[in-house]
Protein backbone atom coordinates (compact mmCIF):
# COMPACT_ATOMS: atom_id res chain seq x y z
CA UNK A 1 0.00 0.00 0.00
CA UNK A 2 0.99 3.42 -0.58
CA UNK A 3 -0.38 6.76 1.38
CA UNK A 4 0.33 9.91 -0.66
CA UNK A 5 0.81 12.86 2.10
CA UNK A 6 2.40 13.26 5.21
CA UNK A 7 0.36 15.37 7.40
CA UNK A 8 -2.58 14.38 10.44
CA UNK A 9 -4.55 12.65 8.17
CA UNK A 10 -2.01 9.96 7.56
CA UNK A 11 -0.77 10.24 11.03
CA UNK A 12 -4.33 9.19 11.83
CA UNK A 13 -3.91 6.55 9.19
CA UNK A 14 -1.21 4.56 10.62
CA UNK A 15 -2.91 5.09 14.04
CA UNK A 16 -5.82 3.36 12.73
CA UNK A 17 -3.76 0.31 11.21
CA UNK A 18 -1.82 -0.21 13.97
CA UNK A 19 -4.82 -0.45 16.26
CA UNK A 20 -6.34 -3.00 13.57
CA UNK A 21 -3.18 -5.19 13.70
CA UNK A 22 -3.25 -4.67 9.87
CA UNK A 23 0.09 -7.12 9.56
CA UNK A 24 -1.50 -8.21 6.20
CA UNK A 25 -0.25 -4.62 4.90
CA UNK A 26 3.42 -3.52 3.76
CA UNK A 27 2.76 0.22 4.04
CA UNK A 28 4.46 3.16 2.32
CA UNK A 29 4.54 6.68 3.24
CA UNK A 30 5.40 9.17 0.73
CA UNK A 31 6.07 12.73 1.46
CA UNK A 32 6.95 15.97 0.15
CA UNK A 33 9.11 17.10 3.56
CA UNK A 34 11.15 16.10 5.95
CA UNK A 35 8.56 15.56 8.89
CA UNK A 36 6.01 13.15 9.17
CA UNK A 37 2.18 13.96 10.61
CA UNK A 38 2.75 17.57 10.80
CA UNK A 39 1.34 19.13 7.50
CA UNK A 40 0.94 22.22 6.26
CA UNK A 41 -1.49 23.63 8.84
CA UNK A 42 0.78 23.26 11.89
CA UNK A 43 4.55 23.62 9.72
CA UNK A 44 6.27 27.17 11.54
CA UNK A 45 7.95 27.65 7.79
CA UNK A 46 4.47 27.73 6.43
CA UNK A 47 2.05 29.53 9.12
CA UNK A 48 4.58 30.64 11.65
CA UNK A 49 5.67 30.17 15.37
CA UNK A 50 3.44 32.59 17.14
CA UNK A 51 0.14 31.59 15.15
CA UNK A 52 -2.38 29.62 17.66
CA UNK A 53 -3.79 26.33 17.01
CA UNK A 54 -7.50 26.01 16.62
CA UNK A 55 -8.19 23.10 19.11
CA UNK A 56 -7.22 22.57 22.98
CA UNK A 57 -5.25 19.61 24.00
CA UNK A 58 -8.34 17.98 24.97
CA UNK A 59 -9.87 18.09 21.48
CA UNK A 60 -7.30 16.40 19.84
CA UNK A 61 -8.46 13.02 18.72
CA UNK A 62 -6.66 9.86 20.59
CA UNK A 63 -3.00 9.51 19.46
CA UNK A 64 -0.67 7.31 22.09
CA UNK A 65 -0.41 10.19 24.33
CA UNK A 66 -2.35 13.50 24.69
CA UNK A 67 -0.77 16.58 23.75
CA UNK A 68 -1.01 17.91 26.94
CA UNK A 69 0.93 14.97 28.66
CA UNK A 70 3.16 14.83 25.71
CA UNK A 71 4.19 18.74 26.38
CA UNK A 72 4.53 18.25 29.98
CA UNK A 73 7.44 15.55 29.56
CA UNK A 74 9.42 17.79 27.52
CA UNK A 75 12.44 19.41 29.52
CA UNK A 76 12.32 22.68 30.40
CA UNK A 77 14.70 24.13 28.22
CA UNK A 78 12.96 22.09 25.00
CA UNK A 79 9.50 24.14 26.15
CA UNK A 80 11.44 27.65 26.53
CA UNK A 81 12.91 27.12 23.28
CA UNK A 82 9.38 26.84 21.64
CA UNK A 83 7.70 29.49 23.78
CA UNK A 84 5.56 27.42 26.19
CA UNK A 85 4.78 27.74 29.35
CA UNK A 86 4.81 24.93 31.95
CA UNK A 87 2.15 26.69 34.11
CA UNK A 88 -0.29 27.15 31.61
CA UNK A 89 -0.03 23.74 30.39
CA UNK A 90 -3.15 21.21 30.74
CA UNK A 91 -6.17 19.93 28.91
CA UNK A 92 -7.49 23.36 27.90
CA UNK A 93 -4.27 24.47 26.92
CA UNK A 94 -4.33 25.87 23.52
CA UNK A 95 -1.12 25.62 21.62
CA UNK A 96 0.82 27.45 19.08
CA UNK A 97 0.72 25.75 15.77
CA UNK A 98 4.03 24.94 15.55
CA UNK A 99 4.48 23.46 19.52
CA UNK A 100 1.00 21.23 18.18
CA UNK A 101 3.11 20.22 15.21
CA UNK A 102 5.78 19.32 17.57
CA UNK A 103 3.87 16.62 18.91
CA UNK A 104 2.21 15.40 15.95
CA UNK A 105 5.60 14.67 14.75
CA UNK A 106 6.66 12.86 17.50
CA UNK A 107 3.77 10.43 17.41
CA UNK A 108 4.19 9.71 13.93
CA UNK A 109 7.87 8.62 15.09
CA UNK A 110 6.33 6.40 18.23
CA UNK A 111 3.50 4.75 16.35
CA UNK A 112 6.50 3.40 13.56
CA UNK A 113 7.43 1.97 16.88
CA UNK A 114 4.67 0.53 17.53
CA UNK A 115 3.80 -0.67 14.34
CA UNK A 116 7.76 -2.92 13.98
CA UNK A 117 6.81 -4.24 17.45
CA UNK A 118 3.69 -5.87 16.01
CA UNK A 119 5.26 -7.32 13.07
CA UNK A 120 4.04 -4.43 10.55
CA UNK A 121 6.20 -3.34 7.36
CA UNK A 122 6.09 0.32 7.16
CA UNK A 123 8.56 2.30 5.12
CA UNK A 124 8.49 6.18 5.04
CA UNK A 125 9.89 7.98 1.64
CA UNK A 126 11.22 11.46 2.77
CA UNK A 127 11.41 14.51 0.32
CA UNK A 128 9.49 12.35 -2.41
CA UNK A 129 7.27 14.14 -4.65
CA UNK A 130 4.17 12.05 -6.08
CA UNK A 131 3.67 13.53 -9.19
CA UNK A 132 1.24 10.97 -10.69
CA UNK A 133 -1.14 8.17 -10.52
CA UNK A 134 -2.75 5.51 -12.65
CA UNK A 135 -4.83 2.33 -12.22
CA UNK A 136 -3.22 -0.95 -13.27
CA UNK A 137 -5.86 -3.63 -12.91
CA UNK A 138 -6.95 -3.93 -9.51
CA UNK A 139 -3.68 -1.63 -8.28
CA UNK A 140 -1.75 1.38 -8.62
CA UNK A 141 1.46 2.80 -10.13
CA UNK A 142 2.89 5.38 -8.33
CA UNK A 143 4.38 7.97 -10.42
CA UNK A 144 7.21 10.11 -8.11
CA UNK A 145 10.52 11.41 -8.06
CA UNK A 146 13.25 12.81 -4.94
CA UNK A 147 12.85 16.51 -4.45
CA UNK A 148 15.35 18.58 -6.70
CA UNK A 149 15.48 15.80 -8.94
CA UNK A 150 14.01 15.19 -12.48
CA UNK A 151 13.93 11.70 -12.58
CA UNK A 152 10.97 10.29 -12.54
CA UNK A 153 10.72 6.00 -10.94
CA UNK A 154 7.77 4.14 -10.77
CA UNK A 155 6.14 1.61 -8.10
CA UNK A 156 3.37 -0.69 -7.88
CA UNK A 157 0.70 -1.13 -5.39
CA UNK A 158 -2.31 -3.14 -4.69
CA UNK A 159 -3.58 0.17 -2.90
CA UNK A 160 -3.41 3.61 -2.54
CA UNK A 161 -4.49 6.11 -0.14
CA UNK A 162 -4.41 10.03 -0.87
CA UNK A 163 -4.13 11.94 1.55
CA UNK A 164 -2.41 15.22 0.37
CA UNK A 165 -4.37 17.52 2.55
CA UNK A 166 -4.00 21.06 1.86
CA UNK A 167 -2.41 22.47 -1.11
CA UNK A 168 -1.51 26.40 -1.67
CA UNK A 169 1.65 27.62 -4.04
CA UNK A 170 5.14 27.64 -2.75
CA UNK A 171 5.51 30.95 -4.87
CA UNK A 172 2.87 32.75 -3.99
CA UNK A 173 0.79 34.98 -6.44
CA UNK A 174 -2.35 35.83 -8.00
CA UNK A 175 -2.21 34.48 -12.15
CA UNK A 176 -3.60 37.31 -14.52
CA UNK A 177 -3.07 39.98 -12.31
CA UNK A 178 0.01 42.67 -12.74
CA UNK A 179 3.18 41.73 -10.58
CA UNK A 180 3.40 45.30 -9.34
CA UNK A 181 -0.31 45.70 -7.88
CA UNK A 182 1.24 43.05 -5.32
CA UNK A 183 -1.65 40.45 -4.36
CA UNK A 184 -1.31 37.14 -2.81
CA UNK A 185 -3.84 34.17 -3.68
CA UNK A 186 -3.66 33.38 0.13
CA UNK A 187 -1.67 34.24 3.83
CA UNK A 188 0.70 30.91 3.23
CA UNK A 189 3.84 30.80 3.51
CA UNK A 190 4.02 33.20 6.17
CA UNK A 191 7.73 34.07 4.42
CA UNK A 192 5.51 36.13 2.00
CA UNK A 193 4.09 38.50 4.32
CA UNK A 194 7.43 39.40 5.88
CA UNK A 195 8.88 43.01 4.75
CA UNK A 196 6.73 43.93 2.32
CA UNK A 197 6.75 47.68 3.26
CA UNK A 198 3.10 47.71 2.63
CA UNK A 199 1.05 50.37 5.31
CA UNK A 200 -2.49 49.94 3.95
CA UNK A 201 -3.04 46.36 3.12
CA UNK A 202 -6.61 44.74 2.68
CA UNK A 203 -7.69 41.15 3.77
CA UNK A 204 -10.56 39.08 1.39
CA UNK A 205 -12.21 37.54 3.99
CA UNK A 206 -12.44 37.50 8.39
CA UNK A 207 -12.00 33.86 8.85
CA UNK A 208 -9.24 32.07 11.12
CA UNK A 209 -7.00 32.49 7.96
CA UNK A 210 -7.19 35.95 8.04
CA UNK A 211 -6.74 36.37 11.71
CA UNK A 212 -3.22 35.09 11.68
CA UNK A 213 -2.50 36.82 8.43
CA UNK A 214 -3.10 40.23 10.74
CA UNK A 215 -1.41 39.35 13.38
CA UNK A 216 1.60 38.04 11.30
CA UNK A 217 2.00 41.43 9.90
CA UNK A 218 0.97 43.50 12.93
CA UNK A 219 4.07 41.66 14.76
CA UNK A 220 6.10 42.14 11.88
CA UNK A 221 5.32 46.04 12.34
CA UNK A 222 5.22 46.47 16.24
CA UNK A 223 4.84 45.16 19.04
CA UNK A 224 1.96 43.82 21.68
CA UNK A 225 2.63 45.00 25.29
CA UNK A 226 0.73 45.33 28.69
CA UNK A 227 0.73 48.62 30.62
CA UNK A 228 1.00 48.80 34.20
CA UNK A 229 -2.87 47.63 34.96
CA UNK A 230 -2.23 44.70 32.51
CA UNK A 231 -4.18 45.89 29.35
CA UNK A 232 -2.90 44.59 25.83
CA UNK A 233 -1.89 47.56 23.94
CA UNK A 234 -0.50 47.57 20.07
CA UNK A 235 2.62 50.07 19.61
CA UNK A 236 3.71 50.14 16.02
CA UNK A 237 7.29 50.43 14.67
CA UNK A 238 9.01 54.15 14.42
CA UNK A 239 8.23 53.45 10.18
CA UNK A 240 4.49 52.01 11.14
CA UNK A 241 2.74 54.35 12.30
CA UNK A 242 0.83 54.51 9.13
CA UNK A 243 -0.42 50.87 9.19
CA UNK A 244 -3.78 49.47 8.80
CA UNK A 245 -4.98 46.28 8.18
CA UNK A 246 -8.71 46.20 6.63
CA UNK A 247 -10.49 42.56 6.70
CA UNK A 248 -13.50 42.97 4.00
CA UNK A 249 -16.37 40.11 5.05
CA UNK A 250 -19.07 39.18 2.87
CA UNK A 251 -21.74 39.27 6.00
CA UNK A 252 -19.38 41.97 7.80
CA UNK A 253 -19.05 39.52 10.86
CA UNK A 254 -15.96 38.27 12.91
CA UNK A 255 -15.39 35.01 14.23
CA UNK A 256 -17.11 34.53 17.71
CA UNK A 257 -14.60 33.23 20.49
CA UNK A 258 -13.94 29.88 22.26
CA UNK A 259 -16.39 28.92 25.05
CA UNK A 260 -16.71 25.87 27.25
CA UNK A 261 -17.62 22.81 25.73
CA UNK A 262 -19.54 20.44 27.98
CA UNK A 263 -17.90 17.43 25.39
CA UNK A 264 -14.62 18.83 23.95
CA UNK A 265 -14.56 16.34 21.28
CA UNK A 266 -16.50 15.99 17.68
CA UNK A 267 -17.59 12.30 17.98
CA UNK A 268 -19.58 10.68 15.28
CA UNK A 269 -23.93 9.86 16.20
CA UNK A 270 -23.55 11.95 19.61
CA UNK A 271 -27.19 13.14 19.09
CA UNK A 272 -28.92 10.70 16.73
CA UNK A 273 -27.20 7.19 16.05
CA UNK A 274 -27.15 5.42 12.53
CA UNK A 275 -29.85 3.30 12.92
CA UNK A 276 -32.64 5.96 13.65
CA UNK A 277 -30.82 7.81 10.27
CA UNK A 278 -31.40 5.01 8.65
CA UNK A 279 -35.17 4.20 9.44
CA UNK A 280 -35.75 7.50 8.79
CA UNK A 281 -34.77 7.30 5.44
CA UNK A 282 -36.24 4.21 5.07
CA UNK A 283 -39.58 5.94 5.28
CA UNK A 284 -38.85 8.52 3.50
CA UNK A 285 -38.05 7.22 -0.23
CA UNK A 286 -34.30 6.94 0.75
CA UNK A 287 -33.61 10.25 0.96
CA UNK A 288 -32.30 12.18 4.55
CA UNK A 289 -34.61 14.91 5.32
CA UNK A 290 -32.87 18.23 6.71
CA UNK A 291 -36.00 19.05 8.08
CA UNK A 292 -36.01 15.77 10.23
CA UNK A 293 -32.71 16.39 11.24
CA UNK A 294 -33.65 20.34 12.83
CA UNK A 295 -36.75 19.32 13.65
CA UNK A 296 -36.34 15.80 15.06
CA UNK A 297 -32.55 16.02 16.44
CA UNK A 298 -31.47 19.11 16.95
CA UNK A 299 -34.53 20.38 18.28
CA UNK A 300 -34.90 17.62 20.41
CA UNK A 301 -31.59 17.93 21.89
CA UNK A 302 -31.97 21.29 22.50
CA UNK A 303 -35.47 20.54 24.37
CA UNK A 304 -33.24 18.86 27.25
CA UNK A 305 -30.06 21.23 26.97
CA UNK A 306 -31.25 24.19 26.38
CA UNK A 307 -35.09 24.90 26.61
CA UNK A 308 -35.04 28.34 26.75
CA UNK A 309 -33.16 29.02 23.47
CA UNK A 310 -35.26 26.19 21.91
CA UNK A 311 -38.19 28.63 23.16
CA UNK A 312 -36.66 31.47 20.90
CA UNK A 313 -36.98 29.54 17.80
CA UNK A 314 -38.84 26.21 18.10
CA UNK A 315 -41.02 27.69 15.71
CA UNK A 316 -38.79 28.48 13.36
CA UNK A 317 -38.05 26.97 10.06
CA UNK A 318 -34.58 25.89 9.07
CA UNK A 319 -34.33 29.33 7.16
CA UNK A 320 -35.44 31.34 9.43
CA UNK A 321 -33.26 30.18 12.40
CA UNK A 322 -30.50 30.85 9.82
CA UNK A 323 -31.16 34.18 9.43
CA UNK A 324 -32.56 34.73 13.21
CA UNK A 325 -28.49 33.26 14.47
CA UNK A 326 -27.20 35.65 11.28
CA UNK A 327 -28.94 38.66 12.86
CA UNK A 328 -27.82 38.07 16.12
CA UNK A 329 -24.11 38.22 15.05
CA UNK A 330 -24.28 41.31 11.89
CA UNK A 331 -24.05 44.48 14.05
CA UNK A 332 -22.89 47.45 12.76
CA UNK A 333 -19.96 47.41 15.21
CA UNK A 334 -18.46 44.12 15.20
CA UNK A 335 -15.44 44.90 17.31
CA UNK A 336 -17.87 45.91 20.04
CA UNK A 337 -19.31 42.57 19.52
CA UNK A 338 -16.23 40.85 19.64
CA UNK A 339 -15.43 42.58 23.32
CA UNK A 340 -18.64 41.10 23.95
CA UNK A 341 -17.87 38.12 22.77
CA UNK A 342 -14.61 37.94 24.67
CA UNK A 343 -15.97 38.44 28.12
CA UNK A 344 -18.59 36.29 27.46
CA UNK A 345 -15.69 33.33 26.55
CA UNK A 346 -13.83 34.55 29.84
CA UNK A 347 -17.19 33.75 32.05
CA UNK A 348 -17.92 30.60 30.38
CA UNK A 349 -14.44 29.43 30.56
CA UNK A 350 -14.54 30.10 34.38
CA UNK A 351 -17.50 29.14 35.39
CA UNK A 352 -17.28 25.98 33.27
CA UNK A 353 -20.74 27.04 31.57
CA UNK A 354 -21.10 25.72 28.01
CA UNK A 355 -22.74 27.59 24.83
CA UNK A 356 -25.04 24.25 24.81
CA UNK A 357 -26.76 25.30 21.73
CA UNK A 358 -23.80 25.80 19.39
CA UNK A 359 -22.16 22.63 21.11
CA UNK A 360 -24.93 21.09 19.55
CA UNK A 361 -25.49 22.42 16.54
CA UNK A 362 -21.71 21.79 16.02
CA UNK A 363 -21.96 18.00 16.65
CA UNK A 364 -25.52 17.01 15.26
CA UNK A 365 -23.41 18.90 11.76
CA UNK A 366 -20.13 16.69 12.51
CA UNK A 367 -22.59 13.21 12.07
CA UNK A 368 -25.01 15.23 9.23
CA UNK A 369 -21.89 15.33 7.33
CA UNK A 370 -21.45 11.71 6.29
CA UNK A 371 -24.56 11.91 5.35
CA UNK A 372 -24.87 14.59 2.89
CA UNK A 373 -24.77 12.13 -0.08
CA UNK A 374 -28.40 11.13 1.41
CA UNK A 375 -29.82 14.71 0.77
CA UNK A 376 -32.21 15.17 -2.53
CA UNK A 377 -31.43 17.94 -4.54
CA UNK A 378 -33.39 20.69 -2.75
CA UNK A 379 -32.16 19.76 0.85
CA UNK A 380 -28.76 19.96 -0.48
CA UNK A 381 -29.18 23.37 -1.84
CA UNK A 382 -30.66 24.37 1.15
CA UNK A 383 -27.59 23.16 2.87
CA UNK A 384 -25.02 24.65 0.74
CA UNK A 385 -26.67 28.05 0.46
CA UNK A 386 -27.86 28.89 4.30
CA UNK A 387 -26.88 26.11 6.73
CA UNK A 388 -23.24 25.41 6.18
CA UNK A 389 -22.17 29.00 5.90
CA UNK A 390 -23.17 29.30 9.81
CA UNK A 391 -22.04 26.53 10.91
CA UNK A 392 -18.73 26.56 9.41
CA UNK A 393 -19.04 30.45 10.47
CA UNK A 394 -19.72 29.03 13.72
CA UNK A 395 -17.45 26.25 14.84
CA UNK A 396 -14.31 28.70 13.21
CA UNK A 397 -13.83 30.53 16.48
CA UNK A 398 -11.20 32.70 18.00
CA UNK A 399 -8.80 31.73 20.74
CA UNK A 400 -9.64 34.39 24.00
CA UNK A 401 -5.91 35.29 23.42
CA UNK A 402 -6.00 35.89 19.70
CA UNK A 403 -9.42 37.92 20.06
CA UNK A 404 -7.54 40.01 22.52
CA UNK A 405 -4.62 40.89 20.26
CA UNK A 406 -7.17 42.00 17.72
CA UNK A 407 -9.16 44.45 20.19
CA UNK A 408 -5.75 45.63 21.31
CA UNK A 409 -4.77 46.25 17.35
CA UNK A 410 -8.53 47.89 16.57
CA UNK A 411 -8.24 50.05 19.19
CA UNK A 412 -4.94 51.25 18.29
CA UNK A 413 -6.57 52.28 15.30
CA UNK A 414 -5.06 49.78 13.02
CA UNK A 415 -7.42 47.88 12.54
CA UNK A 416 -10.86 47.32 10.74
CA UNK A 417 -13.61 45.44 8.69
CA UNK A 418 -15.41 46.38 5.94
CA UNK A 419 -19.16 44.32 5.02
CA UNK A 420 -19.06 44.03 1.31
CA UNK A 421 -21.92 41.71 0.28
CA UNK A 422 -21.46 38.88 -2.43
CA UNK A 423 -19.63 40.60 -5.28
CA UNK A 424 -16.20 41.56 -4.05
CA UNK A 425 -13.50 41.83 -6.83
CA UNK A 426 -10.11 42.58 -7.23
CA UNK A 427 -9.02 45.96 -9.43
CA UNK A 428 -6.17 46.54 -11.13
CA UNK A 429 -5.41 50.08 -12.60
CA UNK A 430 -1.83 52.07 -13.24
CA UNK A 431 0.04 49.09 -11.28
CA UNK A 432 -2.42 49.86 -8.24
CA UNK A 433 -4.86 46.88 -6.46
CA UNK A 434 -8.41 48.00 -5.38
CA UNK A 435 -10.98 46.01 -3.55
CA UNK A 436 -14.27 46.90 -5.35
CA UNK A 437 -17.87 45.83 -4.24
CA UNK A 438 -21.36 47.01 -3.98
CA UNK A 439 -21.73 48.92 -0.54
CA UNK A 440 -24.84 46.45 1.28
CA UNK A 441 -25.63 50.01 3.28
CA UNK A 442 -26.36 52.28 0.35
CA UNK A 443 -25.69 49.60 -3.04
CA UNK A 444 -23.24 52.63 -4.20
CA UNK A 445 -19.84 51.15 -5.89
CA UNK A 446 -16.73 51.20 -3.26
CA UNK A 447 -13.26 51.33 -4.84
CA UNK A 448 -10.43 50.80 -1.96
CA UNK A 449 -6.85 50.87 -2.96
CA UNK A 450 -4.25 49.15 -1.22
CA UNK A 451 -0.11 48.47 -1.04
CA UNK A 452 -0.74 44.30 -0.58
CA UNK A 453 -4.37 42.84 -1.09
CA UNK A 454 -4.23 38.74 0.69
CA UNK A 455 -6.96 36.66 0.25
CA UNK A 456 -7.59 34.64 3.00
CA UNK A 457 -10.63 32.74 1.80
CA UNK A 458 -9.03 29.47 2.52
CA UNK A 459 -8.55 26.19 0.92
CA UNK A 460 -10.49 26.14 -2.67
CA UNK A 461 -12.09 22.62 -3.54
CA UNK A 462 -10.46 20.40 -6.18
CA UNK A 463 -11.97 19.52 -8.46
CA UNK A 464 -11.46 17.10 -11.79
CA UNK A 465 -10.01 20.54 -13.68
CA UNK A 466 -7.48 21.14 -11.34
CA UNK A 467 -7.38 16.94 -9.42
CA UNK A 468 -3.02 16.70 -9.39
CA UNK A 469 -3.03 13.21 -10.74
CA UNK A 470 -4.09 13.88 -14.48
CA UNK A 471 -3.73 10.21 -15.62
CA UNK A 472 -6.95 8.84 -13.28
CA UNK A 473 -8.74 11.97 -15.02
CA UNK A 474 -7.57 10.82 -18.67
CA UNK A 475 -8.62 6.92 -17.85
CA UNK A 476 -11.96 7.98 -16.36
CA UNK A 477 -11.00 6.61 -13.34
CA UNK A 478 -12.14 9.47 -11.34
CA UNK A 479 -15.03 11.89 -11.63
CA UNK A 480 -16.61 15.07 -10.51
CA UNK A 481 -18.93 15.00 -7.47
CA UNK A 482 -22.46 14.92 -7.50
CA UNK A 483 -25.38 14.60 -5.61
CA UNK A 484 -27.57 10.81 -6.44
CA UNK A 485 -25.12 8.02 -6.39
CA UNK A 486 -26.45 6.71 -3.65
CA UNK A 487 -30.21 8.17 -3.86
CA UNK A 488 -32.76 7.27 -5.68
CA UNK A 489 -32.96 10.55 -8.02
CA UNK A 490 -32.83 10.41 -11.73
CA UNK A 491 -30.24 11.79 -13.72
CA UNK A 492 -32.18 14.47 -14.76
CA UNK A 493 -32.29 14.94 -10.98
CA UNK A 494 -28.18 15.31 -10.54
CA UNK A 495 -26.60 17.45 -8.93
CA UNK A 496 -23.02 18.41 -9.38
CA UNK A 497 -21.38 19.36 -6.31
CA UNK A 498 -17.93 20.54 -6.05
CA UNK A 499 -14.22 17.95 -5.56
CA UNK A 500 -14.64 14.35 -6.52
CA UNK A 501 -16.81 11.72 -6.30
CA UNK A 502 -16.66 9.29 -3.91
CA UNK A 503 -18.58 6.24 -1.78
CA UNK A 504 -19.25 5.71 1.78
CA UNK A 505 -16.15 4.12 1.99
CA UNK A 506 -14.14 6.75 0.72
CA UNK A 507 -12.59 4.94 -3.18
CA UNK A 508 -13.44 7.39 -6.06
CA UNK A 509 -16.06 6.36 -8.37
CA UNK A 510 -15.02 6.54 -12.08
CA UNK A 511 -16.78 7.97 -14.98
CA UNK A 512 -19.03 4.97 -15.00
CA UNK A 513 -20.16 5.09 -11.58
CA UNK A 514 -18.27 2.48 -10.31
CA UNK A 515 -15.90 2.30 -7.47
CA UNK A 516 -12.08 2.49 -8.86
CA UNK A 517 -10.09 -0.22 -7.70
CA UNK A 518 -7.16 0.10 -5.02
CA UNK A 519 -7.82 4.11 -4.75
CA UNK A 520 -8.76 6.12 -1.24
CA UNK A 521 -9.18 9.89 -1.50
CA UNK A 522 -9.37 11.39 2.13
CA UNK A 523 -7.70 14.92 1.15
CA UNK A 524 -10.40 17.26 2.26
CA UNK A 525 -10.34 19.46 -0.53
CA UNK A 526 -10.39 16.44 -2.77
CA UNK A 527 -13.90 15.49 -1.16
CA UNK A 528 -15.63 18.69 0.14
CA UNK A 529 -18.45 18.40 -2.30
CA UNK A 530 -19.45 15.34 -0.30
CA UNK A 531 -18.36 15.99 2.88
CA UNK A 532 -18.82 20.27 3.00
CA UNK A 533 -17.99 20.08 7.20
CA UNK A 534 -13.82 19.27 7.63
CA UNK A 535 -13.19 20.30 11.21
CA UNK A 536 -9.75 19.59 10.90
CA UNK A 537 -8.17 17.15 13.16
CA UNK A 538 -11.37 15.20 13.68
CA UNK A 539 -12.47 14.86 10.32
CA UNK A 540 -8.78 13.98 9.69
CA UNK A 541 -9.27 11.01 11.79
CA UNK A 542 -12.91 10.08 11.39
CA UNK A 543 -12.17 9.82 7.39
CA UNK A 544 -8.50 7.57 8.17
CA UNK A 545 -10.53 5.08 10.50
CA UNK A 546 -13.11 4.51 7.73
CA UNK A 547 -10.12 3.51 5.15
CA UNK A 548 -8.47 1.77 7.44
CA UNK A 549 -11.18 -0.43 8.67
CA UNK A 550 -12.24 -1.35 5.30
CA UNK A 551 -8.44 -1.94 4.03
CA UNK A 552 -8.20 -4.10 7.07
CA UNK A 553 -11.22 -6.31 6.00
CA UNK A 554 -9.57 -6.18 2.19
CA UNK A 555 -6.56 -7.62 3.60
CA UNK A 556 -8.15 -10.10 5.89
CA UNK A 557 -10.16 -11.32 2.79
CA UNK A 558 -7.36 -11.35 0.69
CA UNK A 559 -5.25 -13.94 3.42
CA UNK A 560 -8.16 -15.89 4.06
CA UNK A 561 -7.63 -14.97 7.55
CA UNK A 562 -9.98 -14.11 10.88
CA UNK A 563 -10.84 -10.95 12.16
CA UNK A 564 -8.10 -9.86 14.36
CA UNK A 565 -8.72 -8.04 17.35
CA UNK A 566 -8.53 -4.44 17.66
CA UNK A 567 -6.14 -2.84 20.10
CA UNK A 568 -6.32 0.47 21.89
CA UNK A 569 -2.92 2.43 21.60
CA UNK A 570 -4.08 5.45 23.66
CA UNK A 571 -6.00 3.49 27.08
CA UNK A 572 -8.92 6.14 26.61
CA UNK A 573 -12.97 5.54 25.37
CA UNK A 574 -14.58 7.94 22.98
CA UNK A 575 -17.72 8.94 24.93
CA UNK A 576 -20.91 7.23 24.73
CA UNK A 577 -23.61 8.91 22.52
CA UNK A 578 -24.93 11.70 24.68
CA UNK A 579 -27.70 11.47 24.59
CA UNK A 580 10.40 -1.45 -3.78
CA UNK A 581 11.53 0.45 -0.24
CA UNK A 582 15.25 -0.46 -0.23
CA UNK A 583 16.39 2.86 -1.56
CA UNK A 584 14.35 4.12 1.46
CA UNK A 585 15.11 5.08 5.36
CA UNK A 586 12.81 3.66 7.87
CA UNK A 587 12.20 6.29 10.50
CA UNK A 588 12.32 4.54 13.76
CA UNK A 589 14.08 7.74 15.89
CA UNK A 590 12.11 9.49 18.70
CA UNK A 591 13.96 13.00 17.61
CA UNK A 592 14.82 15.80 19.47
CA UNK A 593 11.67 15.70 20.84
Amino acid sequence: MAVIGDGPTSLYFLKHIVENRSTGLNVMFFGASRRAGVGMPYEASLVGRENLANIACEEVPDLLVPPHEWLRRQSDNWLLKHGADRRLIGPAFIPTRHLLGKYLEGQFKSLLHSAKKIGMAITCARDTLVTDLATVGDGVNVVYRKAGSQQHDMLYFDYAVMATGHSFPAHNSSAGLARSARILSSPWPVGNLENTGARRVGLIGSSLSAVDACLTMARNSGTFRRDFDGRLNYVPNSDAAALKIVMHSRRGMLPPVRYHFEFPRFEMHSYVGEPEIRTHMAENRGFLSLDYIFENVLKAVLKAKSPEFLEKIESMNLEKFVAFIEDRRRVDKPFDLLREDYLNSIASSRESFPIFWREILDDVTYTLNFYTRYLNRTDRIRLEKSFMPLVTYLVAVLPQQSCEYLLALHAAGHLDLVRTGDDLNIEVTGGVASILFSDPADCGIKRLPYDLIIDCRGQKPIDVSNFPFRTLVNEGAVRQARLGTNTPNDKADELMLSGIDVDERLRPRSEKGMPTPGLYMLASPVIHGLYPYHSGLPFCNEVARIAADDLHAEALARSGRSTAARIDLSGVTGRARRQSTSKYEEVLSHGDA
